[in-house]
């Protein structure tokens, strides 16, 4: 599907494309979402106020997610040879902000020192940059190490049925169909909108091995096993950050 196809298809989304242009696209290849239940408690104090931490079943959820990036370009720059690929590992949890619901990160470790730069500079995200290795054979394999800390992350991962469509309702769905990011950057709420198609998801099988990626969750997540899916291909498209202005005026306001 070519980019105006994909703009116009939109009707997947909880809410409308926003009014501006966007301003960067990517792919996205080789996707894993490993995701695990846990109390609401552990992440009050690691979430933004004011953000509402989203559940499902009364239970939150953070997510390991990690994949190939390739095609990264602004919208009318072509993609820059060696500066538009890299690795990108990132954790997260899910909230929302007023009617709309979207995703938090934790941290996002990436390969490449212009991209953590670049990101934490333009939308204020928790980059790290990380030694990220990926080989591909009759499965993927994925290992990557955190500079200057413990945390690391192996995993060795394939599907193992056929595509589907998550449906609205599902757990699958809940956790997948999220278009916007929240961030911090100093005392300002910033949200970053994306688009991309409906995600083509299969369930997946993986041998995953992880340490203080989550430090407040670690033994959480070490002892029980994720829920896994595999998406093979994405394309997505970016918006500029957007200051939740009415939000913080009222804040200021108190």
């Amino acid at each position: 599907m070519n980019k105006e196809l994909m703009l116009q298809s939109h009707s997947h989304r909880p809410y409308p494309l926003p009014n501006l242009k966007w301003i960067m696209t990517q792919e996205w290849h080789h996707t894993l979402f490993a995701h695990w239940p846990v109390p609401l408690s552990f992440l009050k104090e690691h979430v933004p106020h004011e953000l509402e931490i989203d559940t499902f079943a009364d239970s939150a959820w953070i997510g390991i997610v990690l994949f190939q990036v390739k095609n990264t370009r602004g919208r009318f720059t072509p993609a820059i040879p060696f500066l538009s690929s890299y690795l990108e590992v990132n954790v997260r949890t899910y909230v929302r902000f007023r009617e709309r619901t979207g995703v938090y990160f934790f941290s996002l470790d990436a390969n490449h020192l212009l991209t953590v730069i670049g990101a934490k500079l333009t939308f204020g995200l928790n980059y790290k940059q990380a030694n990220i290795t990926f080989s591909q054979a009759d499965d993927f394999k994925m290992a990557s190490t955190r500079l200057g800390t413990g945390a690391r992350l192996k995993v060795r991962y394939q599907p193992i049925t056929g595509v589907f469509f998550a449906k609205p309702g599902t757990l699958e769905h809940w956790l997948t169909e999220r278009y916007c990011l929240w961030t911090k950057r100093g005392n300002q709420l910033v949200r970053g909108d994306i688009h991309h198609a409906k995600w083509e998801l299969q369930r997946a099988q993986a041998e995953l091995e992880q340490e203080m990626l989550i430090p407040f969750a670690n033994q959480q997540l070490s002892t029980q096993p994720p829920l896994l899916h595999y998406n093979q291909y994405k394309k997505a498209f970016f918006w500029p950050p957007k200051l939740e202005l009415q939000h913080l005026n009222k804040m200021n306001e108190k």
